[in-house]
């Protein structure tokens, strides 16, 4: 990613400096990526969103913010002088940096155009930048299953997701929930569970996925606390059918976020943005459908023994 080219050319030039000491000539290094630019964050959606913290990413409404240099102590700012277009609709301002239209919902299968006048440089010339999406076909989760696996007497289980052909949409993300905590369990990108298909799905044809969470009594949250699961709970499955852009930032930036890939293990990238103009960012849509299904009474703690 960006932020960590200075710190590697740092890094490189002492080495340099170390081992050809006969090289005394100042070299001026200069980095275009430390300019500020402008990040954008819309995603679309068919369902109205209420109010939720939870939420990875904002819904039916356009953010925009200025990055920040890597050596410093700035705050991210938001933009509150921006122009903002939606199918030639003007997003008015509902707050610094969040422009929007009040009760917007996408409609699956319509495109969407995203525009945007903004003075970036501060030399009195708004400069444009815009994206498009397509609003992916809903598909109709039919119901969520529980495939159990008992391990020393306690319970563990994964989720299949069931739902019809997907009439030519091939990506797929799906959230977790137990409707009995106020916490939402995908609340964090490296939780959310991601799919594609290689080939579009026929209509008629029926789907099986298997998310990526184990289920069991105790599951990993935030600062090593826990996510606890307990007999009878309903938990609630949310499959949300992506744009194709959507899905490739998610799909990164999953990677880039992974505690599993060491900083130096392999080369890094930034994550894609599909913003013309030189900004950076994601403008991409879903389609949402739920299904939910309960725990069984055996192999997890009562709500009571917690």
């Amino acid at each position: 990613m960006k932020r960590f080219w200075p710190t590697f050319l740092g890094i490189a030039t002492f080495i340099a400096g170390e081992m050809i000491p006969s090289c005394t000539e100042p070299i001026d290094l200069t980095n275009d990526g430390m300019k500020p630019k402008l990040v954008v964050t819309c995603i679309l959606t068919d369902t109205l969103i209420e109010e939720n913290i939870h939420r990875v990413v904002s819904e039916n409404r356009v953010v925009l913010q200025r990055t920040t240099p890597f050596f410093g102590g700035e705050f991210v700012v938001s933009i509150a002088d921006a122009k903002v277009w939606i199918n030639g609709e003007l997003l008015p301002m509902m707050s610094p940096g969040l422009y929007a239209q009040a009760d917007f919902c996408a409609i699956p299968g319509e495109t969407y155009t995203l525009e945007i006048y903004y003075d970036m440089n501060g030399d009195g010339i708004e400069e444009y930048y815009t994206a498009t999406t397509i609003v992916p076909q809903k598909c109709r989760l039919d119901s969520v299953a529980l495939v159990p696996l008992m391990v020393h007497g306690d319970y563990y289980a994964f989720l299949n997701l069931y739902f019809p052909g997907s009439a030519g949409e091939n990506y797929f993300g799906a959230k977790l929930n137990n409707e009995g905590d106020e916490k939402v369990f995908s609340t964090r990108i490296l939780r959310y569970s991601l799919f594609q298909f290689d080939v579009f799905s026929k209509e008629e044809e029926y789907q099986s996925l298997m998310a990526d969470w184990f289920i069991s009594k105790e599951m990993s949250y935030d600062n090593e606390t826990k996510y606890y699961l307990y007999a009878g709970d309903t938990l609630s499955v949310t499959l949300e059918s992506l744009s194709k852009e959507y899905h490739r930032f998610i799909e990164v930036a999953k990677i880039e976020l992974s505690p599993h890939t060491p900083l130096f293990s392999g080369p890094r990238s930034d994550v894609p943005s599909n913003i013309t103009g030189g900004a950076l960012g994601i403008f991409g849509s879903y389609t949402a459908s739920r299904a939910t299904v309960v725990l069984p009474q055996e192999g997890l703690p009562k709500r009571a023994e917690r």
